[in-house]
């Protein structure tokens, strides 16, 4: 069940990837070669190298075979899952030409270019946590994040035969699960969204404002998991003076 005020069908998904492509690039273009040794603390054991050759693997996939890219998970990267090699500028264009490449297929398929938007903007802000640049998290990618991954989550809820759970996240709601929801969540929509695609502890979904023991929900709150340790991402709506005074959600 969907209440987001801007129907994923009403989205302009093409624009959205190529957005979120140039975004990519952006960050990393003036970077030295040897950010793509830098970890990448919202996905451990992860590099810079990994995240973007993920990027490139996942859209590649998509271009030379769609209907299978179509049912894949949002994988998160993996550490050493591509040979190592090439500096990072090598690695964007790789990136450029694999997106562009895909683009021809998500104008046809708005599922598949849901997922893949959702997998590159999530990589997006692991980079951006990676070099410190936070951003963007308002972004229409973060929307169709939202959509694609709650639609998930719902879906793994009514699996496991659990209670229904209404989820508010701003202007926005849904239930996760089949029936009627009495059980409820409210929470930050980039804090959700980055729970959902595994990028955030127990500890941090504990802290959400729950109506129901968030337990209940953690096993399949994510299908890559929870990490064990907490993963902060910085706000970069905190005002650098107020930044020891955070609250870290």
């Amino acid at each position: 069940m969907r209440a987001d005020t801007t129907p994923a069908g009403a989205r302009d998904l093409l624009a959205i990837w190529d957005d979120t492509r140039s975004r990519i690039v952006e960050l990393l273009s003036a970077s030295t070669d040897d950010v793509v040794d830098t970890a990448v603390p919202t996905v451990p054991g992860t590099t810079v190298h990994d995240v973007l050759a993920h990027l490139v693997g996942v859209a590649t996939r998509a271009t030379k075979a769609p209907r299978e890219a179509r049912l894949d998970t949002v994988a998160l990267p993996a550490a050493g899952g591509a040979t190592r090699g090439g500096t990072a500028q090598d690695l964007l264009l790789a990136w450029q030409h694999a997106a562009t490449a895909a683009a021809a297929h998500l104008a046809t398929d708005p599922d598949l270019a849901s997922l893949l938007i959702t997998d590159a903007v999530m990589s997006e802000h692991d980079l951006r946590t990676a070099i410190d640049t936070p951003g963007a998290r308002d972004s229409d990618a973060i929307r169709v994040a939202l959509d694609e991954l709650s639609g998930r989550f719902s879906d793994r809820v009514a699996r496991a035969g659990l209670p229904p759970l209404r989820v508010t996240v701003e202007q926005w709601g849904t239930i996760a699960g089949a029936g009627h929801a009495i059980s409820c969540v409210v929470a930050d929509r980039f804090e959700f969204v980055r729970a959902m695609s595994g990028r955030r502890s127990a500890g941090e979904i504990g802290r959400w404002n729950w109506g129901v023991d968030p337990g209940v929900y953690l096993p399949v709150i994510s299908e890559v998991g929870v990490p064990a340790e907490e993963i902060h991402e910085r706000d970069p709506r905190i005002p650098q003076h107020m930044r020891d005074r955070e609250f870290v959600l």
